[in-house]
């Protein structure tokens, strides 16, 4: 394989992204990787910056390879490194999203809780109210009821006195 084929390769792989954070480009890069340089202003360029240091490194690595079986050993060293630079933000961002949902989680079953509790509290405070209602009612018909008795007495009262006020022969001056 020539130095295109592997850039091809390496842009493609990176490419892929894994669901890797938009500000890392790989947390464990190889140790024969040459210092990177300041990052750049858009994602794209940071492709294309981690592409060429992985390039420079497995270039870098088959020139100094003795054999095919050197040279196929390194290779698999350098995917490896490649897999774990890939590997390990994505099972940060994997780890992070986990925290998030177990957040969520909780605080909707708190939610979960808490309209269950409200919902009791309406269901007794419409139980209260209705029994409320009712003593009301009853308590309306107790009043009427005594109502039409006090009506009632007051037309006995007035048809044994004859009119006044207090039977028999009293003067009105002594009560």
């Amino acid at each position: 394989m020539d130095t295109d084929e592997f850039q091809a390769v390496l842009e493609r792989m990176l490419q892929l992204r894994l669901d890797c954070p938009p500000d890392g480009d790989g947390a464990t890069a190889p140790q024969d990787a040459p210092a990177r340089p300041a990052a750049a202003d858009d994602d794209h360029a940071k492709v294309k910056q981690s592409a060429a240091e992985w390039t420079e490194v497995l270039v870098g690595e088959m020139a100094s390879a003795a054999s095919m079986d050197d040279a196929r050993r390194r290779a698999a060293k350098i995917l490896e490194a490649f897999g774990g630079a890939v590997c390990t933000p994505a099972g940060h961002v994997l780890a992070d999203k986990d925290r998030e949902l177990a957040n969520i989680r909780r605080q909707n079953s708190i939610l979960k809780k808490a309209v269950l509790l409200q919902h009791r509290r309406h269901v007794e405070d419409e139980e209260k109210g209705r029994e409320l209602q009712g003593q009301v009612a009853q308590h309306r018909e107790q009043v009427r009821q005594l109502e039409a008795d006090k009506y009632v007495l007051s037309m006995h009262l007035r048809n044994a006195g004859g009119g006044a006020s207090m039977p028999g022969n009293f003067n009105p001056e002594v009560f």
